[in-house]
């Protein structure tokens, strides 16, 4: 069986006394969709409360959910979830772990480094937890969930995912007082 390697081996880690941007492997992303009148239902019999907006997520114990269109979600759980094996035959699973890259960024910096990266209201007051935008980063689509008050973590298309963590190291370059690397 061939061994999975992260797309961003060859990424820098990015530490610093405010600011930490990591890799966040050991996931497992499934995008549902469905048809039927009753597939939220079924849905929800699987994994618990749906999000009623797709600017939210809704977290049901190590599973969080994203809805990201009419009738479409994505489940993100641990590499052992199986809601997708118990959703098959349901509604259209679409497996996406391996094209998916999740990009943690956390510190009291993170607003202002996503600020320079998307057109997204950053302020605390309004991308509070729990809050998710589909947006872009240099023309490459991305979604960004807010997980705790400075913490995010950005999901990106596995081919730009070291495009898009040059541009989050980049933008973070000014807050780079205390920065260590491990690579150095």
């Amino acid at each position: 069986m061939l061994e999975r390697r992260s797309a961003l081996a060859s990424a820098r880690p990015y530490a610093g006394a405010a600011l930490r941007i990591a890799e966040r492997p050991g996931f497992t992303l499934t995008q549902v969709a469905g048809l039927s009148p009753d597939f939220e239902a079924k849905l929800s019999d699987v994994v618990g409360a749906l999000p009623e907006t797709v600017a939210r997520a809704q977290v049901n114990g190590d599973r969080a959910l994203f809805r990201i269109g009419p009738a479409q979600f994505w489940i993100i759980g641990p590499e052992t979830d199986d809601a997708a094996a118990r959703l098959h035959g349901q509604c259209a699973v679409t497996p996406l772990t391996s094209s998916r890259v999740r990009i943690a960024l956390e510190g009291a910096p993170a607003r202002a480094v996503l600020a320079k990266l998307m057109p997204v209201d950053w302020d605390a007051s309004v991308f509070t937890p729990g809050t998710v935008a589909l947006t872009g980063l240099h023309h490459t689509p991305v979604t960004v969930h807010c997980t705790a008050g400075n913490a995010f973590d950005i999901y990106v298309m596995r081919t730009f995912s070291l495009d898009v963590w040059e541009a989050v190291t980049d933008a973070a370059l000014e807050f780079a007082g205390h920065r260590t690397n491990a690579d150095t």
